[in-house]
């Protein structure tokens, strides 16, 4: 059906989803995407240099996005 999807690397998929909610934000109100985004490059960063397996990919951004989320919405809080 999509053979294509089994070529592509994971990293790549994980950095191309982090610039697209940058992009994403960039053309929205608010500072909530960035962080997910931040989230998104980061998992694609370690996917590049360590072997992790897709389910632990999406577990570390689950919980980066929960974590990058709330460090964020505070660091703004005090500006």
């Amino acid at each position: 059906m999509a053979e294509w999807l089994d070529t592509i690397s994971t990293h790549w998929f994980w950095l191309s989803l982090g610039l697209a909610l940058g992009a994403a934000e960039l053309a929205s109100p608010g500072r909530y995407l960035m962080w997910i985004a931040l989230a998104a490059l980061i998992v694609g960063g370690l996917d590049y240099f360590l072997p992790i397996t897709v389910a632990y990919q999406v577990a570390m951004f689950v919980t980066l996005s929960v974590i990058t989320v709330f460090t964020g919405k505070k660091f703004m809080q005090n500006k």
